[in-house]
């Protein structure tokens, strides 16, 4: 009886072991990527076009400098809002624009600004943060460098941004 029981063990053990290898055999090896650098969309804020406009699926909030904000000349709100940066940096809101439609693709979307004091780079002046991307549905692919959505399109269609 001692026999039996182990030599079903060892069936199940051998029967495993070669489920296991048939596993490996089916898994394949993906090539590694090299960063893709910043993920940005182009986009229009009353009238001035941004052509990179930075998506940041981490950050919370989308953030407009207040050189823009003035140029553009845009209610600011008061807001009391303390902003703390990967380099552990603190920054103040400068306050907040309210529902500023921002044009992209085909859709206009509103977006809540928090004014910050920071540089102005030509590159990526605005940061777009979560908000905006569960409003139109968004899809990044990170692989392809493209955002899709699947609100503000007709016809239900996902159509590349950029």
């Amino acid at each position: 009886m001692f026999f039996r029981e182990t030599r079903e063990i060892e069936e199940d053990i051998r029967r495993m072991f070669c489920e296991a290898r048939e596993k490996i055999r089916k898994m394949i090896t993906l090539k590694k990527k090299s960063d893709p650098g910043q993920f940005a969309i182009p986009c229009t804020v009353k009238g001035i076009e941004f052509p990179h406009a930075l998506c940041d699926t981490g950050a919370s909030v989308s953030i407009l400098p207040r050189v823009m904000a003035d140029h553009l000349g845009l209610q600011v709100e008061p807001c009391k809002e303390l902003f703390t940066f990967v380099d552990c940096s603190q920054r103040s809101s400068g306050g907040i624009v309210r529902d500023l439609e921002v044009h992209i693709g085909n859709a206009l979307v509103p977006v809540d600004f928090h004014v910050l004091d920071i540089k102005l780079n030509c590159n990526s002046s605005l940061l777009l943060g979560r908000a905006l991307f569960a409003t139109v549905g968004a899809v990044c692919n990170l692989q392809t460098n493209q955002l899709r959505t699947q609100k503000g399109n007709s016809g239900g269609v996902n159509r590349p941004w950029i």
